[in-house]
Formats: structure tokens, sequence, C-alpha cells
């Protein structure tokens, strides 16, 4: 045979090798969100999927499907709730995210029996008698036929102050220790149903490099969408260090703490620390939950330094918004921080921060009858919990097959809303260690833009306790009313790095101040000739516009370059503003 002839007939071969998925080397899959805003104690984001079918002879578009929001959180079994679940809740939120009723044929050829109770205490969630299925789950246009699923015919939530309220959305699961969930129908083990994870079975099938995956919620108050990667991970939302844990959620909590990025503070203090009542303490990272469940005597400590009120009657601290300190930390560089051990040897904890900006959430119904604000310090004595208001500003990610979780710091929304940029990134199979950015200024950058720097003081009287923290002259205790005071704990007066600080600024202004006055004696001189007129020009993309605010912000020092990757070029913030519905 002439080679000439052999072509034609080997192309449609090789075009079918070339197209098909085993050919494809794996990448992760990346999980589309929902533009939707969801309370009522948020507002919060949700990832989409699609539910049922079970013939992967047939498309999927022919079966019965249904396409719901979901909170990414929680193993084993994804979980959703049918229309029967809100039949003791009308005209409310419940189910808000969308219900999944299976089609009636598709049910009937299911063979698990088991079911169980979902319970998640740190979210008031008590979903009883959950029916559990082998269907479709798809996402991205990926499915994984016989998936674990479960339906919930009956539940509710019990809000701290009482109330009871639908569910109003349900689960993905991001995985689990085992590649699929074993349901026995008899002593005999070949009549196991195996119903394979979506993410286990995406990794057996080659679709992704590993059984792994990598979130970041981001803020629906900011219009910051979230990220969620199976087998993979975006690394624009990972600024380094990176500690990692063995454990799927639960790591050790050093201390919480309070301070300001940049600029000066909104509080009578710079830092305090030692907030955390119980000492080092167990955590667990919960997606599901959305509060930050902490034993009350902790949530005491920091609602003292706070304008905020203990409601009785709610059983929330509601941020005081007639208070002037209210807006000057909810729209400044004050976060609240935590400490988590370094996973490398390093000496230095990691530390992640959580603006003030993203703790200024809403109550609405049936928690409240109007929208209050409120800080989401829930008094909790069952473990520390870190919900969705803590992982706004954390990436959380796990290899189930290498048994290694990490946490890290989360970036802003960044001017495009897209916190550090949308770099996605494989986690390969056997991997113990992710990498993010690195730059002391990142996270600052990130938020440019978004919140606004506290003026300086012409003393230092911020950091003193007692001190007037701008009072008014005739203030006869000497304090702003609803300014905070800084306990005796807190030393007075300037450090010896600040001293330093300013003898090296003095050295610095008398240089400039000799630079300019020779300037302007060469600009005198050269007579005839034209000043250049073109203007400085920055990095617009994550740099304040105002100089003022860049030297304050980096202490007068240059600003950390930043990663090859992000573009100076002009971007354009498109209107990505949505309604905002309650749960």
């Amino acid at each position: 045979m002439e080679l000439s002839s052999a072509v034609p007939c080997f192309l449609p071969f090789l075009v079918t090798l070339l197209l098909s998925p085993a050919s494809a080397a794996p990448n992760r899959l990346v999980v589309p969100w929902d533009t939707t805003k969801f309370g009522p104690d948020g507002p919060w984001q949700a990832v989409r999927i699609t539910l049922g079918g079970d013939d992967n002879r047939m498309a999927l578009g022919s079966q019965n499907v249904s396409e719901v929001s979901v909170y990414p959180g929680g193993t084993y079994s994804s979980r959703v709730f049918t229309k029967a679940a809100c039949d003791n809740y009308p005209n409310s939120l419940c189910g808000i995210g969308g219900t999944w009723d299976p089609d009636t044929d598709q049910l009937s050829r299911q063979r698990i029996q088991y079911r169980d109770d979902w319970i998640i205490e740190a979210a008031g969630l008590n979903a009883s008698d959950t029916r559990h299925l082998a269907l479709g789950l798809t996402i991205q246009g990926q499915t994984v036929w016989n998936a674990t699923l479960a339906t919930c015919d009956t539940g509710h939530i019990t809000y701290p102050n009482g109330e009871i309220g639908g569910v109003p959305l349900g689960s993905l699961s991001l995985g689990a220790p085992e590649m699929n969930q074993t349901f026995t129908l008899n002593d005999e083990v070949e009549d196991n149903i195996n119903a394979p994870l979506f993410a286990a079975q995406l990794f057996q099938d080659g679709y992704i490099p590993s059984y792994s995956y990598g979130l970041h919620i981001g803020s629906a108050s900011f219009d910051y969408p979230g990220s969620l990667a199976f087998g993979g991970y975006n690394k624009g939302r990972v600024i380094e260090p990176v500690t990692s844990f063995r454990n799927e959620s639960a790591l050790k909590l050093l201390d919480i703490g309070m301070g300001v990025e940049y600029g000066a503070s909104p509080f009578k203090f710079e830092r305090r620390e030692e907030l955390l009542s119980t000492g080092v303490s167990d955590a667990r990272a919960e997606p599901l939950a959305p509060y930050l469940s902490l034993p009350s005597k902790t949530c005491d400590n920091i609602a003292s330094l706070l304008p905020v009120t203990y409601d009785p009657v709610l059983k929330y601290y509601l941020w005081d918004t007639d208070d002037q300190l209210y807006t000057k930390i909810v729209t400044s560089p004050a976060y609240l921080s935590f400490a988590f051990p370094s996973s490398r040897g390093d000496p230095d904890n990691v530390i992640i921060k959580v603006p003030f900006a993203l703790l200024n959430l809403t109550l609405d119904h049936p928690i409240s009858e109007s929208p209050k604000q409120y800080f989401p310090c829930v008094p909790y004595e069952h473990g520390i919990i870190l919900g969705r208001a803590f992982l706004q500003a954390a990436f959380l990610g796990r290899n189930w097959r290498s048994g290694t979780s990490w946490l890290a710091q989360a970036p802003g929304p960044g001017i495009a809303r897209e916190g550090l940029g949308e770099q996605y990134a494989n986690i390969p199979d056997d991997d113990t260690n992710i990498v993010g950015f690195e730059g002391d200024d990142l996270f600052n950058q990130s938020w440019a833009g978004h919140w606004s720097i506290v003026a300086s003081q012409a003393t230092n009287d911020e950091t003193k306790p007692g001190g007037t923290n701008g009072a008014k002259p005739n203030d006869s205790d000497g304090t702003e009313p609803g300014s905070i005071e800084a306990s005796d704990s807190i030393s007075g007066g300037l450090s010896t790095a600040a001293k330093a600080g300013m003898g090296v600024g003095v050295a610095i202004g008398a240089i400039v101040l000799f630079g300019v006055l020779t300037w302007l004696w060469r600009r005198r001189s050269a007579s005839g000739k034209t000043p250049d007129s073109q203007p400085v020009t920055y990095d617009y993309k994550y740099y304040h516009h105002s100089q003022q605010n860049e030297s304050l912000r980096n202490g007068g020092a240059p600003v950390h370059e930043l990663p090859e990757h992000i573009s100076a070029e002009p971007i354009e913030i498109p209107d990505t503003s949505t309604p905002r519905v309650g749960l």
C-alpha cells in the first residue's frame, strides 16, 4: 500500500484519538459560581451544579435534570432539598437556591435503602431521614454517573435567637478520604453499591490530575466571586506563607488579634493580641457554617474593642451604625487576625487577616424583621468553627490522596475583582505543597480602592492608654464619644523602631528638600526651557491613585515589585452588581 493511500485511511482514527478524553492531559475543573447573593446572615455566594440523569447513552439534556445553587463544603454525599422540605415554610426563602425532586423513573431504578440525618450544629441545620441516591452530577459539562447524592424531604435551620426557617441551599461535597461511598444491601459484599464521589471519579477517569480541591469563597458584599477548582486551585487567591495540616479541616488556632494594615489605626491602639480566651485551641474551617463560632468569652473580648452591642433577643452582636467609629472601622484597613502554626519549620506563625469590611454582615428575615448590620462572632461552646465569615479572607484546599490540607491568606478583590488575577494551576496527584504569590504588600495592594485610609493624627495619642485620639478640647474625659479605649496592658509612647523610623524620615526629608531646592535653582537658571509635563504613571491594577496613600501605606519605603503576571494595562471595571436574595 502506498503511503499516499494509507493516510486517508488512518486520518479518522487519528482525529478520534486526539479528541478522546484519554488523549487529553488531565486538567483541573473550575466550578462556576452563581451571581445571586444569599442570606439571611450574609450575603453569601454559592456554586451552580446540575443533578439527575442515569443513562450515559443519552444526552443529559434529554433526561429529567435540575440546576441548583449550593454551598461548597462537606464530605461524601452532595445534599439538596426537595420541594416537600419547604411545605412548612410557605412564602419564605426556603429552597431559594433551587430544589430537586428526582425523576420518578430514575428513582424506580434506585436500590440504595440507606437513610441518615444531616446535622451541622454550628449552622443550626437539622435534616432528618435523608435519602441516598446514585445518580448523575454534572459540573461544567462533566458528568459523573451514579455519583453519591442525597435528597432531604424535611429540614430546618434554628438560628441563635431560636427562630426556625427552611433551608435555603444544599451542599456540594468537596470529597472524602475514600473514592467511593459504599452502601450495603445485604450480607453479600458483591451486592454492595459503590457510589463514586464527583472529584474522585474525575480523577480515576483521567480528567483531573489529582483528587483534590482549592477553595476561596470570595465576598458577595464586594461583588468578588468565589473560586473553586477540583484537581487544582487558583494561585491568584493565595498569598504566601501557606500552612499545611493532615486533618481534612481541623487545625491549631494559636491566637486572635486586631490590627491595621496601613495608615493610622481607627482604634486607640495599633495592635491587640491574646483575645482568644482558651489559649491554643483546636479549630475547624467549615464552609457550610456561616459564623465565627467562638467561646463566649472570646467574643466578649473582641466585642469590647468594637462599637457593637450584644442583642439579648436576637442573640447576635449588632454594629452601632450611629457611631462614627463604626463607619471608620468597617471602611478602614483594620482587621481581625487569626494565628496558625507554620508547617515548614518557619518560626513565624501564619496570620490570616480578615478585614472588618468583611465582618459587616446583614441579618434579615426570618432572623430579624428588618435588615440589621451585625458582627458575626457567635458564642459557641462546642469547639471553634471558622465558617464563611472567616473563609471570605482565607484559601482552603486539600489533596485527599496525600492527606494534606492547606490554609493561606486570600487577597482582597483587586481592581478587577479577581484577587491577584485568574491564575489556575494543577495540583499533582502526590502533592503535599502548593505555592502562592509572595510579597509583604500584596494584601493591601489587593484591597486598594476598596477601603479608606485613616489619616494620621498630629500626635501619637492613639497608642497611649487614655489618649485623646482626636477628642474635642471640651471633652472632659479626654475621649471622643464612641471611641475605643486601649487596655492598660498596651504600652504608651513611641517604640524604639518608631523613633528610629522618625530619625530616618528626618534624614530623608532633608535630602528631598535639598533636591527640590537644587531643581528649582536649575529650573530658574535654564531660561527658555519648558518643564517636562508628562504625568507620573503608576500600575493602577493594585496601587492607590493617591501618592499620599502610597506613602502612608509603605511608611515612605519603595513598594515591592509585583509578580510578572500582573498586567499594568488599565482595566475597565464591569458593572457586576446583582440583586441580593436573602435566605
